[in-house]
């Protein structure tokens, strides 16, 4: 048994809340590379808050590390390489699924980001940002570049390492590429409201010094395993794959959205 993934449009759902921030925007992504470092199928979840990730009854079908471009025209085979449901115990009824994958991401592209209303700032990436290494890469919001027009934006995006944040207080803001320069005591909260068929029930909170994260999706109906293999879709994309915001005129920080995910299993 072997899944089948097919291509929709992912998001990812952050919200920040700080001193200095008052929204952020959303953009698209063109190259958006994940790696991921397991896959479980589910019995059931607690859900006992929004961060319980707990999977009852789990049965592990995918491990390792891969990375893949949920952008590319390859992606859906590309990730069915990665798992494979063989030995499914027969009679058993799945209803959630787990994944687990970095927290790094490697992202073009860029989001409109003209919150302060004097002019035109549309975000895009840029690969020599970094992370502040005294807080750590998983504490930094990265800086991006604005660009005036949305084409300029397009053309000039490069590829950037972008980091999934712990909640907490203590964000620093990177108004450099070193991030030398920085406004530190900046809030960080995930929101996972909204469509919590897509965007996920629970989404882990992990500690700084934890590399993975993971989250809890539920299946559209559940799905009970016979005789006849299954086939589980899974749905990405990244029309909406970037979050930006411009905190002061013509600077701004980027980052990832969580993913939205679509779980299907049929015959």
């Amino acid at each position: 048994m072997n899944f089948i993934i097919k291509l929709l449009l992912p998001i990812f759902l952050i919200s920040f809340t700080n001193n200095i921030l008052a929204a952020v925007e959303e953009g698209p992504a063109t190259s958006y590379k994940i790696t991921m470092t397991k896959l479980e199928l589910c019995t059931g979840a607690p859900l006992s808050d929004a961060e319980d990730v707990t999977c009852t009854g789990s049965v592990v079908v995918g491990t390792g590390s891969k990375t893949f471009d949920i952008t590319s025209v390859t992606a859906g085979v590309d990730v069915g390489t990665f798992a494979d449901t063989a030995g499914l115990p027969i009679g058993t009824t799945f209803t959630h699924a787990k994944p687990t994958m970095t927290r790094t991401f490697t992202i073009k592209g860029y989001g409109p980001a003209d919150t302060d209303g004097t002019g035109n700032c549309y975000c895009r990436t840029e690969s020599d940002a970094t992370f502040n290494s005294t807080i750590g890469k998983y504490k930094s919001w990265m800086r991006g570049v604005c660009e005036t027009t949305q084409s300029a934006a397009e053309t000039n995006a490069e590829e950037q390492t972008l980091y999934i944040l712990t909640d907490g207080s203590d964000i620093s803001l990177c108004q450099n590429d070193a991030c030398s320069s920085k406004t530190d005591n900046q809030s960080y909260d995930k929101d996972v409201s909204g469509d919590t068929a897509e965007y996920g029930l629970a989404m882990e909170d992990p500690a700084v010094s934890k590399d993975t994260f993971s989250m809890i999706y539920k299946f559209s109906t559940p799905y009970t395993v016979g005789i006849t293999s299954p086939k589980i879709s899974i749905a990405f994309g990244t029309q909406r794959g970037l979050q930006a915001n411009e905190y002061s005129d013509g600077l701004c920080v980027i980052g990832p959205y969580y993913p939205r995910v679509q779980l299907t299993v049929t015959d």
